[in-house]
């Protein structure tokens, strides 16, 4: 019986898919320090890099992969962007003082720090 077989088999008799014991590996807290999520973690590259060369699902994982990073751009920038983050600018309640002081570099920091993602982006594009 080739080594597999036993897990296969294994998960069958549990009833549960390899996504479902993935998946409840990775989301159930009683698991966050198991030996197969440390190991997951660790070799996580590898797994990722297992899907892209895969031919049946590369397209998909790729097309879900991009969704991922996407959704973490728009998290990063609706931070920036929201009136908490002390960069909202309003004309009509803007000083003189204020304006004079403005500082692009200072702006540039704060938008590295408070999106490192995106502006890792942005740096690579540029």
């Amino acid at each position: 019986m080739p080594p597999l077989d036993v897990v296969f088999e294994a998960l069958d008799r549990c009833r549960i898919s390899v996504a479902q014991f993935i998946t409840t590996l990775l989301t159930h807290q009683e698991y966050e320090d198991h030996r197969f999520v440390v190991d997951l973690f660790e070799h996580s590259n590898e797994v990722f890099n297992a899907f892209l060369r895969h031919p049946a699902g590369r397209d998909q994982f790729t097309q879900q992969s991009f969704g991922v990073v996407e959704n973490t751009y728009l998290q990063e920038l609706c931070c920036l962007a929201s009136e908490d983050s002390g960069s909202h600018f309003r004309a009509s309640n803007t000083s003189t003082e204020q304006l004079e002081n403005f500082s692009l570099t200072a702006m540039a920091r704060e938008m590295e720090a408070g999106a490192p993602r995106w502006w890792g982006l942005l740096g690579t594009l540029l």
